[in-house]
């Protein structure tokens, strides 16, 4: 799907313009009347947002492989969770600014029927709708601080899965009776339903648990540039993993949870063990030097992502022999490394590739990168940006050719705007790769 968020809005808009705005209009509706269908409408689109968002959280593979890769879905989910804040931010000011404006005479004066017996699940639905909604919004603010640490972000993230289930039971609770006779009011119940199953599992903490395995580490080697090299061996049951996969590792600490890392090196099962390269760039990272020893028992996830080279699929495996463009900056040589493992043992013809490596200095992590991309036949290019300044986008798009494809792993911002360089030389959108390595 091209266009996720796109979809995502005019679906329920347009259920919503087909079924329940020509009733709508035919009422003669005032402005209270109108106010009210948009905080139902409202309402409707929180719900629809808050399902696609905890519904990617659930990490099912069927979305991964529609979305390319888990990378890909965690940066929609966290548009979505801004979506989502964004709805239920109107919802609330829908509901609660023309009250206190009629209040201060700016607004006509609302004329209510009668009122009937007190419902007491009404009730409740409007407090804890009201609650969730507060503490919603106070989510998606604190995920946006990136200073808070992300064992607190975390801790409180984990919490969606309590404040989706106060949100669906005030959304079904409240949707007005004739909704329930139209594709508008099942679909919202349907996709809710779907959501309350990632939300439980949320809950128990099983998000994960069956691509969950022991491992526990083999060496350790801090490098001059503060990157940790670290080997495990899985136990039984590791599927195995392709170059340019990752995974989430658990080592252990309280309150941490699982961290994901690039896997830098291919996997071969008679050796049996997997390398992950770390650099120490938050708190968590910067202890790990002093906290990890061999023989500690870790626990890894996944593996994941689709950052693939061109050889997931059966129509991308006719271009894997097509020249091919590597960017990597800093720890973003990591899927590289796996790739070239690969090539290295490859018998077969390999492709034509160009690797444009940036570093800050030399003799840092990884080891030896001239000789393992002699070893692959890969030509590299290798920029000091401390000495030679940052790398120009014409030194890349030099080296594209008819075919060519670009695969990108690095900082998210110099991402983009070569993806925006190199789309305007003419290199055609589905050419760029980009890993999204961002989780927060």
């Amino acid at each position: 799907m091209k266009h996720p968020l796109l979809a995502l809005a005019l679906a329920p808009l347009g259920l919503w313009a087909a079924f329940v705005l020509p009733d709508t209009l035919a009422s003669n509706p005032g402005f209270w009347d109108w106010r009210r269908t948009l905080v139902i409408l409202s309402g409707i689109f929180s719900l629809w947002w808050m399902s696609a968002g905890i519904l990617l959280a659930g990490r099912p593979g069927w979305l991964e492989r529609r979305f390319g890769g888990l990378d890909k879905i965690y940066r929609l989910h966290r548009n979505i969770g801004i979506g989502a804040g964004v709805f239920v931010f109107m919802h609330w000011m829908l509901e609660w600014l023309p009250k206190k404006l009629s209040r201060l005479g700016w607004l006509p004066e609302r004329v209510r029927g009668p009122k009937g017996p007190k419902d007491w699940w009404i009730s409740l639905a409007k407090d804890v709708g009201e609650w969730a909604g507060y503490i919603l919004l106070a989510m998606v603010v604190i995920a946006l601080i990136r200073r808070i640490p992300y064992r607190w972000f975390r801790l409180l993230h984990k919490g969606f899965g309590a404040v989706f289930v106060a949100g669906t039971f005030h959304g079904l609770l409240l949707m007005p009776g004739n909704f329930w006779q139209q594709p508008l009011g099942w679909l919202t119940a349907l996709l809710a339903a779907a959501g309350l199953i990632p939300a439980l599992l949320s809950l128990a903490n099983r998000i994960g648990r069956h691509r969950q395995y022991p491992a526990r580490i083999e060496s350790l080697q801090r490098h001059a540039d503060h990157v940790l090299e670290l080997v495990c061996r899985p136990h039984k049951g590791w599927p195995g993993h392709a170059a340019g996969q990752f995974l989430f590792i658990d080592f252990g600490r309280p309150g941490e949870g699982a961290h994901p890392f690039t896997i830098a090196s291919a996997w071969d099962p008679q050796q049996g063990t997997l390398t992950l390269a770390i650099k120490e760039l938050g708190d968590l990272t910067r202890q790990l030097p002093h906290l990890l020893e061999p023989g500690q028992a870790v626990r890894l996830e996944g593996p994941y992502g689709q950052f693939d080279f061109g050889l997931a699929e059966p129509v991308d495996r006719d271009k894997a022999g097509h020249p091919q463009i590597w960017v990597a900056g800093g720890i973003g040589i990591t899927p590289f490394l796996a790739r070239m493992e690969v090539l290295a043992k490859q018998a077969a013809a390999r492709p034509e590739i160009d690797l444009f490596y940036c570093s800050r200095q030399a003799g840092g992590f990884p080891d030896n990168l001239e000789a393992r991309c002699q070893a692959a036949g890969v030509r590299l290019h290798h920029q000091l940006t401390s000495r030679d300044g940052p790398l120009a986008a014409s030194e890349i798009t030099h080296r594209l050719k008819s075919g060519s494809s670009v695969w990108f792993c690095g900082p998210a911002d110099w991402g983009k705007a070569l993806e925006k360089t190199l789309k305007s030389a003419g290199l055609p959108t589905p050419a760029f790769h980009r890993e999204a390595f961002e989780f927060r």
